[in-house]
């Protein structure tokens, strides 16, 4: 059997026990765990399906092990600082979304992966979606001619619900570097963003509320396309839409449903009806395909399927929407 791949997953809140359960099944990772907090790394080794692990409390202890890519699952300001001692001891790095929390850091993470020959993979998951793969191969065939507008919606108070942390109402903006996941999807289906205009509010009699926990976007891409993004830690349950028009057609995926809609701009109008799984019963098969990809890629010398210039485009768009709400 060829030599494993050895993993370091620092930062084990919920997704980074994901992230570490699920590697553990994989007869092909040898897992290593980091966090400083002991019931954190005392949780994720009781969920393992593999109890062979390696535990560290210190991630430069965790660094001596010599990893060979390192799982970033931590708070968003220690993305780039971790990223780099990672680069740094010779392991390519994966992060979860956002790269980074503020541009320059994120700046610095991708030259580095770049100057030292590393593999950067960015947590934006949500391009092996099944429904949006779905879309993006119809858009793609020409389904729907050429894109002209669209509309993302995500409103998900039970984000706040399920927190661990109050960090979501105590820093501003979290509600936009949360769902940074739509604004990559939009870049992948519609291309590079020209203007914003954004309007944001905090507003509701409601137990938890983020400053904003409504926000309200306007993409003008550099097709001339317009692209409406709605965000929001109001509605419950959670609901999740993603639409995208063009000049002979339009379709329409519900993440919560799973119904995709695909009208065909033709004499009888006729609506399509395609479904697939709903998002909420397949969070682990997503985790799994995205290790998959990230392991076969690196292994293979492919690029990464989301790089961190893709994470760094993000969340220059995210930074610029966060301005754009102060903007006359």
């Amino acid at each position: 059997m060829k030599n494993k791949t050895r993993v370091l997953v620092v930062g084990l809140g919920s997704i980074g026990q994901r992230h570490a359960r699920l590697l553990s099944e994989r007869m092909d990772v040898e897992l290593h765990i980091c966090d400083m907090i002991e019931a954190h790394r005392m949780d994720t080794v009781s969920a393992l399906v593999n109890p062979v692990v390696f535990e560290y409390s210190d991630f430069a202890d965790a660094l001596l092990a010599k990893p060979d890519i390192v799982f970033i699952c931590l708070p968003n300001q220690l993305h780039v600082p971790i990223g780099l001692q990672a680069i740094e001891n010779g392991a390519d790095v994966f992060v979860e979304k956002p790269i980074s929390d503020s541009i320059e850091a994120a700046q610095k993470l991708v030259a580095a992966a770049e100057l030292n020959g590393r593999f950067l993979q960015v947590g934006y998951m949500l391009r092996l979606d099944e429904g949006l793969c779905k879309m993006k191969s119809i858009v793609d065939a020409g389904g729907i001619g050429n894109l002209v507008g669209g509309r993302a919606m995500i409103g998900t108070y039970i984000t706040l619900l399920n927190a661990r942390s109050p960090d979501r109402e105590k820093n501003p903006n979290s509600l936009i570097v949360d769902y940074t996941h739509e604004l990559d999807f939009i870049r992948w289906f519609f291309g590079e963003v020209g203007e914003i205009k954004a309007m944001a509010s905090s507003i509701g009699d409601l137990k938890l509320k983020a400053v904003p926990n409504i926000f309200q976007m306007i993409l003008k891409m550099k097709s001339n396309a317009l692209v409406q993004v709605h965000m929001d830690y109001i509605q419950f349950p959670q609901r999740r839409i993603f639409e995208v028009y063009g000049d002979r057609g339009t379709l329409s995926y519900d993440f919560m449903s799973g119904d995709i809609r695909h009208f065909k701009f033709q004499k009888d109008y006729q609506w399509e009806e395609i479904h697939v799984a709903p998002i909420m019963g397949r969070w682990d098969n997503l985790f799994r395909a995205e290790q998959e990809l990230i392991l076969s890629r690196r292994a293979d010398g492919l690029p990464p399927f989301v790089s961190g210039f893709d994470g760094l485009e993000v969340l220059k768009i995210a930074e610029r929407a966060i301005a754009a709400q102060f903007t006359k």
